[in-house]
């Protein structure tokens, strides 16, 4: 199911993707595309936290199809553009 632009689902949902994918390498990717790359070797608590990023990362993806295939950087300016330089607050 698609999540309304703008609202407040969507903050929380992108300021989680942006917080999850920082310090990742598939971090790079645009929004709903990533993968992993079976060349690069990761410890594995690394690799754990890769895997799930992917699976959310595509999970995203469909949730906000109009951001789909945006790069972290448009997305990340985005979110500020909307909602100002903070992240929310990550739930546990």
């Amino acid at each position: 199911m698609a999540i309304e632009p703008g609202s407040d689902e969507e903050r929380l949902l992108l300021g989680k993707w942006i917080r999850k994918g920082s310090n990742l390498i598939v971090g790079t990717s645009a929004l709903g595309e990533s993968y992993l790359d079976p060349k690069i070797k990761r410890d594995e608590t690394l690799q754990t936290k890769s895997e799930e990023y992917v699976r959310f990362d595509h999970e995203v993806g469909e949730q906000l199809p109009h951001l789909k295939g945006k790069f972290r950087w448009d997305l990340e300016k985005y979110f500020r553009d909307h909602w100002g330089p903070y992240l929310p607050k990550e739930e546990d």
